[in-house]
């Protein structure tokens, strides 16, 4: 674990670019910005792109991770949202394009990890840490799942209550059992998720009458 952590400090020194970090709470997002907040030289802003705006389970982490570090976290609509609002396909990189547009910064950070998957090892395969071809930054990119937690354990960095509950990832964009959790959870956002979109319910209905079929 140490010389993952120590490469990545090692690397994340001695860059200076101004770098947009996109921040989603979960627990790979909150590794990354605790390294480049104690360990990144360049100016930095920060994004996080949401599901439906205004959802408790994530605003109580924005705010925290905002006070922590006195910074200010900007909230804007992702892909997704933006398809389902506007009618017509809307990919990550159109909105990754407009976010550098509007904040005049070419660099994104994400805190995407080669061995989460095949396809995020597909992905990554060939870059090292940074992608100078589309103005991407990997700060974690060498991480396990392992490292990962043991880092913000020994940190003390609060995550989301879903890593709690046995979720292997934050609910950003939750699926049927994410929702589930958070209308027991999180009934007020739970409906605004329902009011925004309401046929995910359908998905909600089936678990709860069939259980797994």
């Amino acid at each position: 674990m140490k010389t993952n952590i120590y490469d990545a400090i090692n690397r994340i020194s001695t860059l200076s670019n101004p770098v947009i970090v996109a921040f989603s709470t979960g627990r790979d997002s909150i590794t990354m910005l605790d390294l480049m907040m104690k360990h990144y030289k360049g100016e930095m802003k920060f994004v996080y792109y949401y599901f439906v705006p205004n959802l408790e389970y994530k605003e109580k982490l924005l705010r925290y991770y905002e006070h922590k570090y006195k910074i200010e976290i900007i909230r804007k609509p992702s892909w997704s949202t933006l398809t389902y609002t506007l009618g017509k396909k809307i990919e990550q990189g159109d909105v990754m394009r407009m976010t550098r547009h509007d904040l005049g910064i070419s660099y994104i950070a994400l805190g995407m990890r080669r061995c989460e998957s095949l396809t995020r090892r597909g992905i990554l395969a060939g870059i090292k840490d940074v992608d100078e071809k589309y103005k991407y930054y990997y700060p974690i990119i060498e991480f396990t799942e392992k490292q990962v937690a043991a880092y913000v354990k020994m940190n003390n960095l609060p995550t989301g209550g879903e890593y709690q509950e046995g979720f292997k990832h934050d609910l950003s964009v939750p699926d049927n059992y994410g929702l589930l959790y958070i209308k027991n959870n999180y009934p007020a956002d739970y409906q605004k998720i329902i009011r925004t979109f309401p046929a995910l319910e359908a998905g909600i209905k089936r678990i709860e009458f069939y259980g797994d079929k």
